[in-house]
């Protein structure tokens, strides 16, 4: 199943420099089809189950707050997701959620931190858990805010060959090619 805003996915294909963008409306139906997208883009990729899972659950909680926090009052509300695998020597999966209120960015705790917060907190909250669930389970995170254009939230899932099924690229040139799509919601 697709996002009913946008045309279904292109499958990422052999582990190189491969990339798709979505757009999705800032409504919660929103988030299980970012998930169900990155799912469909990586089936036949090379990931393994592992990866694409820790990745679908990772975005759900980037795309969860961007609905919540910062789209819910907007004229247009509306995000974006971004996949990529990226690097040569070291494959790593990038997946980033954009949205456009760069006013209040949020804050990754440290994995050490992370993993106390979760330790320490209420089971029974439904809230305030997501950005230390994707600092424990991501390799790197980061934010990176601007009041006029936004911001973005990413992740990177550090690939292992022998788990992603995939091998560098043999030169530069492989290394080099970049696909892209962008679709838009109207």
């Amino acid at each position: 199943m697709h996002s009913p805003y946008t045309n279904p996915p292109k499958r990422l294909g052999p582990l190189r420099h491969v990339q798709y963008r979505r757009v999705y409306a800032g409504l919660a139906e929103s988030i299980p089809a970012a998930k169900d997208d990155l799912r469909a883009a990586a089936q036949g990729s090379g990931l393994s189950d592992d990866v694409i899972e820790t990745a679908a659950l990772c975005l759900s909680e980037l795309a969860t707050n961007a609905v919540k926090h910062a789209i819910g009052n907007k004229a247009r509300p509306r995000f974006s997701v971004a996949v990529a695998i990226r690097g040569t020597r070291q494959r790593w999966l990038r997946v980033e959620v954009h949205d456009p209120d760069g006013s209040a960015c949020p804050a990754f705790p440290s994995k050490d931190k992370a993993s106390t917060l979760l330790f320490e907190m209420d089971p029974d909250s439904t809230s305030g858990r997501g950005m230390a669930m994707v600092a424990m389970m991501a390799d790197k995170t980061g934010v990176e805010g601007n009041p006029v254009w936004g911001k973005t939230v990413w992740f990177e899932l550090k690939l292992h060959e022998q788990k992603c099924g995939g091998r560098p690229p043999e030169n530069q040139e492989e290394a080099a090619v970049v696909v892209t799509e962008v679709t838009s919601v109207t």
